[in-house]
């Protein structure tokens, strides 16, 4: 865990609605020059095998198989570590039995094609943002763990709880007898301010121009169109939400939470969507969460390279990093 460091999660082979994207190899030896140069040390790649593995055509399985070997060998020559993210899976409760069937293929097949990539090099994550009920989803990661652990016993997992990887559903739970296991949660607090204008999560963060930290002279009007949605309470409540203090609260209850379990925990997901947010906000936000992280040595994994939530500076062709984050 402590070698994972900092790190980008790299947003293409997931999103289901963008097959086109299968065929572009988006990471490239400058792109590793770029962040190697910044110090992140880690590649999270999310990617949608339910869509274009498991239910893709022999094209589209070909493609994604190529882009993860392609990212793999450039992790192997700039000493980067890469976590394999089974992103946008199923599990569902109609269908659970069939779905955790399908999970365990999947990860049977993935097991057996990486076997022979060193275990310090290479991570897998079973599962992104279960929703399912822990007391369903943890049995099922249970017996995930076990089918790659027999074949591949040093093979470090990752598994998240549920409630979208929640930082409080994770502190609820108790850890899995394995022991090679690194938790995970995503942090995206205060969600008003890190989704603001997101259009695919609805009338809740309608409202745009939220600075942070929290500032009265600056903050917008409530959008009408979120009155009486959680994210009317969201914005009353910003002026304690919208601070360090209350980011450094909410991750020392992960953090107390590891330490009583003796277990490690990551962060693999931390971002702001930029289309909004005041640009001197998104520098003071992920500045903040970055250093509170480290200062609790848990490694942060942002979201992402270059796509909504992008960590560059001006149009994603210059790639040039914003400086307040990597100086």
């Amino acid at each position: 865990m402590k070698t994972i460091g900092s790190g980008i999660n790299v947003s293409w082979l997931e999103q289901t609605w963008n097959s086109g994207g299968l065929y572009h190899k988006k990471l490239k030896q400058e792109d590793f020059n770029l962040l190697a140069s910044a110090g992140i040390r880690t590649i999270r790649l999310p990617v949608a095998f339910e869509r274009f593995y498991l239910s893709g055509n022999d094209e589209e399985k070909n493609a994604i198989i190529s882009n993860i070997d392609n990212v793999l060998k450039l992790c192997q020559r700039f000493a980067f570590k890469l976590i394999l993210v089974n992103h946008s899976g199923r599990l569902q409760n109609q269908s659970l039995n069939e779905d955790e069937e399908r999970l365990k293929m999947l990860w049977a097949m993935l097991e057996k094609r990486y076997r022979h990539v060193s275990s310090s090099l290479l991570y897998f994550e079973l599962f992104n943002e279960p929703t399912l009920e822990d007391a369903k989803w943890l049995p099922i990661a249970a017996s995930v763990t076990k089918l790659i652990h027999q074949s591949s016993p040093k093979r470090t997992l990752i598994i998240g709880a549920s409630n979208y990887n929640s930082i409080y559903e994770l502190s609820r739970i108790s850890p899995l007898l394995d022991k090679n296991i690194i938790y995970t949660f995503h942090f995206y607090e205060p969600f008003i301010f890190t989704h603001q204008g997101a259009t695919w999560i609805g009338k809740q963060v309608t409202t745009t121009g939220i600075p942070f930290p929290y500032a009265a002279d600056k903050m917008p009007k409530l959008n009408t169109e979120a009155k009486g949605t959680a994210g009317e309470k969201n914005y009353l409540n910003y002026v304690n939400e919208g601070k360090k203090g209350a980011i450094h609260d909410k991750l020392m209850i992960i953090k107390n939470w590891s330490k009583k379990n003796r277990v490690p925990v990551l962060c693999s997901e931390y971002g702001v969507y930029r289309k909004h947010a005041p640009f001197i906000s998104v520098c003071n936000y992920l500045s903040i969460v970055k250093n509170e992280l480290q200062s609790l040595a848990i490694p942060g994994i942002i979201w992402d390279y270059d796509d909504n939530f992008s960590i560059l500076a001006g149009e994603p062709k210059n790639k040039k990093l914003l400086p307040c984050l990597f100086p």
